[in-house]
């Protein structure tokens, strides 16, 4: 049986003539996951020699990854700020740069609510990374998380168990801000990543995306921005007075975005660049 260190090299040889961008990495985290070990001990133990059950569910692995298979859906986990959120196909795959976003939320509603007894809002909450990372950085928020999605919403819930927040967080179903009715002008905070992906460009989105990824959790009309046109327009109605929304963006967006934050009654919005000093995030408080 071959080594964990030949494993290594042969997987990331494989996934570089795939063309996969960081093969090396990605060859790491497939062995880890076959293995049920961690990274740091596989490379403490090149040494380690596999069973053949092993390499069978690495080669499988390997072999989707090579297809272009996202890494996430392979292993059905995907890291988010502290925390392993489950994922699987038919839901988006929460990226680094969306971390800004709950990072930013959280700052915020520390800043502005001190109370305890906060509610919160997460729209097209996908498997929950943003919203479900905001009751674990806020122990005494509740969450409202939302998607159109019946699928995504199930993701979700199971993430909320094995994060152990299930109690504070309530999965409703429907279109943006419109299931929201109940609980009209009681929000603290209101976090959003939505399609913002214009149509045309769809088609030059790496395979991973455009073959494995729901098209609807990405693309939003013409120029990216319906679902933050129809967003904005209601939204202010939906916070308390000095009310949190913040919604991330392309990093071409920002000017045309905070048009519409001021458009929806949010005199004074801002842009949050991200770690790459690309525009990423809008946000503003409710007059």
């Amino acid at each position: 049986m071959p080594s964990a260190g030949e494993l290594l090299q042969r997987g990331a040889a494989q996934l570089k003539e795939a063309g996969v961008e960081r093969p090396w990495s990605e060859a790491l985290l497939l062995l880890a996951w076959a293995l049920g070990r961690s990274q740091a001990a596989l490379l403490a133990h090149p040494e380690l020699v596999l069973k053949p059950e092993e390499v069978r569910r690495f080669s499988l692995g390997l072999a989707q990854r090579r297809a272009r298979k996202p890494l996430a859906y392979i292993t059905e986990s995907k890291s988010f700020l502290h925390w392993d959120f489950f994922v699987r196909k038919g839901v988006l795959i929460p990226r680094p740069e969306t971390e800004l976003l709950a990072e930013l939320a959280a700052a915020q509603v520390k800043r502005y609510f001190p109370a305890d007894d906060l509610l919160l809002a997460d729209i097209g909450t996908g498997c929950g990374a943003i919203g479900l990372s905001l009751l674990l950085l806020l122990p005494g928020a509740r969450l409202l998380a939302v998607d159109s999605s019946p699928r995504a919403l199930e993701t979700a819930k199971i993430n909320a168990r094995r994060l152990g927040v299930e109690s504070r967080a309530f999965f409703v179903g429907g279109d943006l801000l419109a299931p929201l009715g109940p609980w009209r002008g009681n929000l603290a905070c209101i976090t959003a990543n939505l399609p913002y992906i214009p149509e045309g460009e769809y088609g030059g989105l790496q395979p991973e995306v455009r073959e494995y990824e729901p098209k609807e959790a990405l693309v939003s009309g013409p120029d990216g921005l319906d679902h933050y046109r129809s967003l904005l327009a209601e939204a202010g109605k939906t916070l308390v007075s000095g009310g949190l929304l913040l919604v991330e963006i392309g990093d071409r967006q920002g000017e045309r975005v905070l048009k519409l934050f001021r458009r929806g009654g949010f005199p004074a919005p801002e842009i949050k660049k991200d770690l790459a000093g690309l525009d990423r995030i809008v946000w503003a408080r409710k007059p």
